[in-house]
């Protein structure tokens, strides 16, 4: 089996088109580099805006949780200060007369413990 010797035309053209392919193949690469720096630059920006936005929401929900707990203090302000008001209005012989009801049943109670 011989071989017949690659005419120079055709070995001129296979160089030729090595040489493109490996042009093409650096530009791809290239290319494919910048593309993957892009993307980086690109996830960074997003988990800063999401890191500043998480950290504005915590803010938004700290200033909210502290509204409720100022809302929350007044109502129990507000809730104490009906229940001394319904005290204060008890007149004090009403007040006699419940604790003299109520001492005879505290006594039973203390003597049979």
């Amino acid at each position: 089996m011989t071989r017949d010797p690659v005419p120079a035309g055709d070995l001129a053209r296979l160089l030729d088109t090595e040489r493109r392919l490996a042009e093409r193949l650096q530009a791809a690469h290239v290319e494919a580099e910048a593309l993957v720096a892009q993307a980086r630059v690109a996830a960074e920006r997003r988990e800063a805006a999401l890191a500043a936005q998480l950290e504005a929401d915590q803010r938004l929900m700290g200033t909210r949780l502290e509204r409720e707990r100022r809302k929350r203090e007044r109502e129990i302000e507000a809730a104490a200060d009906h229940e001394i008001e319904a005290y204060a209005r008890v007149s004090t012989p009403r007040l006699k007369e419940i604790a003299r009801s109520l001492a005879p049943r505290l006594l039973d109670d203390e003597d049979s413990r």
